[in-house]
């Protein structure tokens, strides 16, 4: 039977609830910049970095701006204006409470900056070995490195470890990785998430599941 000695979280979505702040930011951007896209046009890239996002949309719409200043814009309104808002998924911080003798880790393709000060404004980011970010690997999900690096600052490999993800390109990457990977559908549904080892329906259900993995008393 596969034994498991460490866990690896993406945050967005997962254990930090903010994919609506992160969209409330990018209808700024489109706003200001005229740019054709709605909420539901945004859905399709949950999971994939900011950078790869601006690039593509001043490519597609050949705006006039450079992809840098459509990530500046998008940023600053998340840092300013929506990041006051951010918490936690409901059952994130009993869950990780109950769990803090197992090594955790975090992968995220959100920036240092705001992955620091979404993780130390919930006050959990005591509890993990590592996080890893969009800004310390160079290939961005659904490339597997940023589980690597994760696994790697853990000390285990990633046959070791579970894999928690909300989205198509984070399961994606978890798998990839080698990890056993649960997909939990807080932000797409679960026919979006049939990659995964076990689909489960939010982060309540996913700690009670790890609960159950590393026999931790109710």
């Amino acid at each position: 039977m596969r034994k498991f000695e460490g866990i690896v979280f993406d945050m967005d979505g997962t254990i930090i609830n903010s994919e609506q702040l992160h969209i409330d930011a990018w209808i700024y951007m489109f706003e200001k910049y005229e740019l054709p896209l709605k909420e539901e046009d945004i859905h399709q890239w949950i999971g994939v970095s900011d950078v790869l996002i601006c690039k593509r949309l001043a490519k597609q719409f050949e705006t006039k701006v450079p992809a840098e200043e459509l990530l500046q814009e998008k940023r600053t309104y998340f840092r300013e204006v929506a990041h006051q808002h951010v918490d936690t998924m409901p059952g994130t911080i009993e869950g990780l409470a109950k769990l803090n003798f197992v090594p955790m880790a975090v992968a995220t393709m959100s920036n240092r900056y705001e992955a620091e000060k979404s993780l130390k404004k919930t006050d959990i980011y005591k509890l993990f070995v590592s996080v890893v970010t969009a800004d310390d690997v160079e290939n961005h999900k659904p490339d597997p490195a940023c589980y690597l690096k994760a696994c790697r600052d853990l000390g285990l490999p990633p046959s070791s470890c579970i894999g928690i993800e909300d989205s198509v390109s984070g399961v994606s990457s978890s798998k990839a990785a080698g990890l056993f990977t649960i997909g939990v559908a807080n932000t797409i549904p679960k026919d979006k998430l049939i990659e995964a080892d076990l689909i489960l329906d939010n982060t309540v259900e996913v700690m009670n599941y790890l609960a159950k993995v590393f026999q931790v008393e109710a």
